[in-house]
């Protein structure tokens, strides 16, 4: 069997039905293995009715609730298939996304992971937003070559989600990692699922179609400004993860190190942006700014760094001296900028 399509299921009962629809339209052969992760709601059922009405196509694993790291790990010891390809249980795929990846297996050299890009669609109906292509054009990378995807990995998070990549079964079933650390913590954990397997490749498919569609729910952004949370975003766990990986790739160094850093401030900074331009709670706001920046003096030192991109180095700076006000006026005339 090619394909083994995972999905991680939790308190997904509004939509797994459509998920599950996107990959049974696909042509070709292949498995789904949906692995709740002791859902409250009717996922658990919803599972095992799919199943019921595919059984040579659909798997259900029931498991108690252990959160989204260890679900995914679940989900690659119990795949049969020669690829693995991720879906979370919101979102689909698109109608020709297994015979894109299916005609990429037949170049050569035989990809051991393919990585593709994804739109954004709306529970209103609206058209999808298609964002800039993460890769202009069709190529493969190995050896050196696979710096490109290191910077991105490190630098920015265009990669951060499993679901852009399909990748080979043993290279995943057979990774090391131990994700102890994550289970507390798992935001944006998928991203780190990859760092091995994409490690070991040796040769990598960059495509620029879009294969995979996100979907963005009414209410999906936090409305409620949360400092626990908001905590949680800076994940050292994730951090100390991707550190060991600089090493491997051979950018163990003051340059990477910083870049790496930045782009997890970069974060938080997002966020309060976000919080403070919704009218919450300047003043508590602030307060977690002024806590957050005590508690991390490093910030000030990155935000020096030249190698930075300059506006990145303007938001970290103002951010790291407390000058929120300064922060959202700049980010609205550069949004009226972009137009």
């Amino acid at each position: 069997m090619t394909f083994s399509i995972l999905i991680p299921v939790y308190k997904a009962e509004k939509y797994l039905a459509e998920t599950v629809s996107s990959v049974l339209r696909q042509k070709g052969e292949f498995e789904i293995v949906l692995v709740e992760d002791g859902s409250p709601d009717q996922s658990g059922e919803i599972c095992n009715q799919l199943a019921a009405a595919h059984p040579d196509i659909i798997r259900a694993v029931h498991e108690p609730h252990r959160g989204t790291v260890a679900t995914r790990r679940s989900a690659v010891r119990e795949a049969r298939g020669e690829y693995l390809v991720w879906l979370d249980a919101d979102d689909i795929l698109v109608e020709n996304t297994l015979e894109v990846l299916r005609a990429a297996l037949e170049s050569e050299p035989k990809p051991d992971a393919v990585l593709y890009d994804l739109s954004f669609f709306f529970e209103d109906g609206r058209p999808d937003v298609v964002r800039p292509k993460i890769f202009p054009k069709r190529k493969f990378i190995s050896g050196e070559g696979k710096k490109e995807i290191w910077e991105m990995l490190i630098g920015t998070n265009l990669l951060d989600g499993l679901v852009l990549k399909m990748i080979r079964a043993d290279l995943m079933k057979n990774d090391p990692t131990d994700y102890t650390a994550l289970m507390d913590n798992p935001y944006s954990e998928d991203v780190c699922h990859c760092l091995w397997p994409l490690t070991q490749a040796e040769n990598i498919l960059l495509l620029p179609e879009v294969l995979y569609r996100y979907r963005i729910h009414d209410g999906s952004v936090m409305h409620v400004f949360d400092e626990q949370a908001m905590d949680k975003r800076f994940n050292t766990a994730r951090l100390a993860l991707f550190e060991e990986y600089l090493g491997k790739w051979g950018l163990d160094d003051d340059e990477h190190r910083a870049k790496l850093k930045a782009n997890a401030y970069k974060s938080i900074v997002n966020d309060v942006l976000y919080f403070l331009e919704q009218g919450e709670d300047k003043t508590k706001i602030n307060g977690f700014v002024s806590r957050f920046n005590e508690a991390h003096p490093e910030l000030k030192e990155i935000a020096e760094k030249p190698f930075l991109p300059t506006r990145q180095r303007i938001i970290l700076k103002l951010f790291a001296q407390g000058r929120t006000g300064l922060l959202v006026l700049m980010n609205k005339v550069w949004r009226k900028l972009r137009g």
